[in-house]
């Protein structure tokens, strides 16, 4: 109930803004609107809330955005029905075509914009605090030395470290071999100096990662790699992932058991397995201690139900692929840096940017086939993850609600039939060349759109339900 009432809040507001954009514009230059819905109403299943003058408004029964009916407008209703009336979408001149077209996409950037000013406000940005979670290598120059878990970093060459974020900048435009780094000593409770010498790592790049790290002082190293540097210790989780399987790996220990890709891992041994790190750790062990000849009884869950098989790794490994999707978050290990409000309204507006390029970046990898269409969610999708954000704060939710709407206005940019940006290029070509496309051109572009659209909300609805196993 409490997902449900998430996912309501956030369509409902998303998709109304988005509406409530088209609306209002057409509504400025004089054009009737005769149906205001939120959600589609495909088929006439929706429910009528309220009929004025001009306007019908009321609830589509597809959560898959909204629908206004604009007087002479040639859209997914197939309304042919254009008279030439001065109220009338088809009357009026390029501009405020255009106008109309595009105002819910502005309103739905504005939305975003106002959610983070908001967010940066009366929250600030998330960071880690600098605490040592796990020492991964020791890189003080006195072997001797080290930094103990749990530990505070306070200050690195004299720079004073408040957040984590601050130990990867320091160290990363350091141009020396070596820093000095005073900590909090979390055993012993008492404040020590350590000379470390920070590692440099040529990362593969992958964009996402690049994106994260490059605002702590990484750069590119050549044309394929990140160079970042770090002093081998890593930060309190943001987040885990969970043990669950996306792919099982051809020709692997666990290509020729029961296992399936989009399996939920339960129990290793009888030992119950909550993070992919208690499969990584259990493999570690067992590949120190056990027989080569042992297999490992695995229990898991996937579409079918709950399974068990015995797998015998190689090499440690069991030939499992995790979902980087599927992760919990740890809202306890984050705290907020609070940020000006020219600062907050600066970064309000970047951020819609990253989230549309990280959007490119995700067609890219279709289109190229390192990404599967697996990975397209749909209203399942949205209301799962629309519960987990509200279930760790109000911040949170917002936060989630900000990129929906980010997300929702750069989709309906696109010039795709059926969306605001295939209308908005179907305006411009008739604009720029002074004539009219015929009407039953437009009548079959949108039959080809309609298609489309529950063609793609059929794949989508089917990628949400095996998901959810």
């Amino acid at each position: 109930m409490y997902t449900l009432l998430a996912f309501f809040s956030i369509f409902g507001g998303v998709v109304f803004i988005h509406e409530l954009g088209h609306f209002l514009a057409a509504r400025s230059v004089g054009v009737r609107v005769e149906k205001f819905y939120v959600g589609f109403d495909f088929f006439g299943l929706g429910y009528k809330v309220y009929k004025g003058k001009d306007t019908e408004y009321g609830i589509g029964l597809f959560p898959f955005g909204g629908y206004c009916k604009i007087a002479g407008m040639v859209d997914e209703s197939l309304d042919d029905s254009v008279k030439g009336l001065d109220d009338e979408f088809n009357s009026k001149n390029t501009i405020e075509k255009l106008w109309i077209l595009s105002a819910g996409v502005i309103m739905n950037f504005i939305l975003a914009i106002v959610l983070f000013i908001f967010i940066y406000n009366f929250y600030g940005l998330q960071q880690q605090p600098p605490i040592v979670d796990k020492v991964n290598k020791n890189l003080a120059v006195n072997k001797n030395e080290i930094i103990t878990e749990g530990s505070t970093i306070l200050s690195i060459n004299d720079k004073k470290v408040i957040y984590w974020s601050d130990i990867d900048k320091i160290i990363n435009s350091n141009k020396t071999e070596t820093v000095n780094v005073k900590f909090l000593d979390s055993r012993k409770n008492m404040i020590k100096n350590i000379i470390m010498k920070p590692e440099k790592n040529i990362i593969p790049f992958y964009y996402p990662l690049f994106l994260q790290l490059e605002k702590n002082g990484a750069v590119m190293h050549g044309s394929d790699s990140i160079l970042y540097k770090n002093l081998g210790l890593s930060p309190l989780p943001e987040a885990y992932l969970l043990p669950y399987v996306k792919e099982v790996v051809e020709n692997s220990p666990a290509f020729n058991s029961k296992l399936t890709d989009k399996s939920l891992i339960l129990k290793m041994n009888d030992k119950e397995i909550n993070t992919w790190d208690d499969i990584t750790l259990f493999l570690d062990e067992w590949d120190l201690q056990q027989n080569s000849d042992d297999c490992i009884k695995i229990e898991f869950k996937n579409y079918s139900g709950i399974h068990v098989d015995c797998i015998k790794p190689s090499d440690g490994k069991l030939g499992i692929i995790p979902s980087i999707e599927k992760v919990k978050m740890l809202p306890e290990n984050i705290i907020f840096k609070k940020v000006n409000f020219l600062k907050s309204v600066y970064l309000s507006f970047v951020q819609p940017f990253e989230i549309i390029k990280m959007q490119l970046w995700g067609f890219g990898e279709l289109f190229k086939g390192q990404m599967g269409m697996d990975s397209l969610g749909g209203p399942i999708k949205i209301t799962q993850a629309a519960g987990e954000a509200a279930s760790y704060g109000l911040s949170y939710f917002l936060r989630f609600m900000a990129i929906i709407s980010t997300i929702l206005g750069f989709m309906n940019i696109l010039p795709i039939p059926g969306l605001d940006g295939g209308h908005g290029l179907i305006t411009i070509i008739e604009g720029v060349s002074r004539k009219k496309i015929p009407l039953n051109i437009k009548m079959s572009i949108q039959q080809v759109a309609i298609l489309f659209i529950l063609g793609l909300t059929i794949f989508i609805l089917a990628n949400d339900i095996r998901n959810l196993f």
